[in-house]
């Protein structure tokens, strides 16, 4: 019987997923940077520079956050060769599947389950990272203590809820789910 780690490099999977991710963590908080920048010129230089604990701190969580992806990719790779495995299927099924009885194998995992896989990690790491990198720079300037909430208006429920809403930046407000569409706008102070 197949084991996980047969068909499964977990460093490289992580160093992937790394090289796709972080250098697009580092140009998200760039760009958000130089817009808050931009929108608050009478900030001095030394009190908001990119190289700071806040943008090391977002790049850490960004490399855990490639953990936990590869630790569910690990976790639903497990539970398709154990549900083959107790059904007594062959390494050949368990890779490719069984049609007839609706079990699609390790490769049904890659067409069906993850097939738009690398645009959901994607944009919901980009939209995680923009969030992130809103929220630490406009409290940095010391201006802003509230953010309002932009959602799409073609989003579910829970987002569609939350729109327009003004709450605390302490508050953190996270997107609701994969491929969510949160913005977070800075509210000035007076």
């Amino acid at each position: 019987m197949a084991e996980l780690e047969e068909v499964y490099d977990e460093a490289e999977e992580q160093a992937a997923l790394a090289r796709v991710l972080l250098p697009r963590w580092e140009r998200t908080l760039l760009v958000v940077h130089r817009l808050v920048q931009t929108a608050f010129p009478e900030l001095p230089e030394q009190r908001f520079r990119l190289d700071d604990a806040a943008t090391r701190s977002l790049l850490a969580k960004a490399a855990a956050r490639v953990v936990m992806i590869d630790e569910h990719t690990r976790a639903e790779l497990r539970r398709v060769l154990q549900f083959g495995q107790e059904r007594g299927y062959s390494d050949q099924q368990l890779a490719d599947g069984v049609p007839a009885e609706d079990y699609g194998g390790v490769k049904g995992l890659y067409l069906e389950t993850w097939k738009s896989r690398a645009t959901t990690i994607a944009r919901t790491e980009l939209a995680t990272a923009q969030v992130e990198a809103s929220l630490d720079r406009y409290a940095a300037t010391g201006l802003v203590t509230r953010v309002q909430l932009v959602e799409f208006t073609d989003t579910d429920e829970p987002c569609a809820e939350r729109n327009g809403r003004v709450v605390p930046i302490a508050s953190r407000p996270q997107l609701e789910h994969p491929n969510c569409r949160l913005s977070v706008i800075p509210v000035v102070d007076a």
